[in-house]
C-alpha cells in the first residue's frame, strides 16, 4: 500500500535515480519523470527493475524526479512522490 521509494543524485552527465517499491512483485519497468518542480513532471527514461533496487541513469538536470512503477503491458502500477535531486 505505500507507494514506491526514490532518491536521486545529480552526476557529471544527468541523474542517477535509485527506485524500489517493497513488497511489489508486478513491476517490469520504472519510468523516470522529471520537470522543474514537483507537479511539472514528464517521462526522460526507463528502465527495467533489476531486483530490490533499481539504479537509473537518464540525461536531465531538471531539480525534481519521480519514478512510476509499471507493469509488463506498460500500465502505471503506482508513482513515487517527487523528490528533489540531490547534489
Amino acid at each position: 500500500t505505500a507507494a514506491p521509494a526514490i532518491a536521486a543524485t545529480a552526476t557529471d552527465g544527468g541523474t542517477t535515480v535509485y527506485a524500489s517499491w517493497n513488497g511489489a512483485t508486478d513491476v517490469a519497468t520504472w519510468q523516470v519523470l522529471a520537470g522543474a518542480s514537483a507537479d511539472a513532471l514528464a517521462g526522460v527514461g526507463t528502465a527495467p527493475r533489476t531486483g530490490f533496487e533499481t539504479q537509473i541513469d537518464v540525461v536531465t538536470n531538471a531539480p525534481y524526479v519521480a519514478v512510476q512503477a509499471l507493469d509488463r503491458a506498460g500500465n502505471v502500477l503506482a508513482t513515487s512522490a517527487a523528490v528533489q535531486v540531490g547534489v
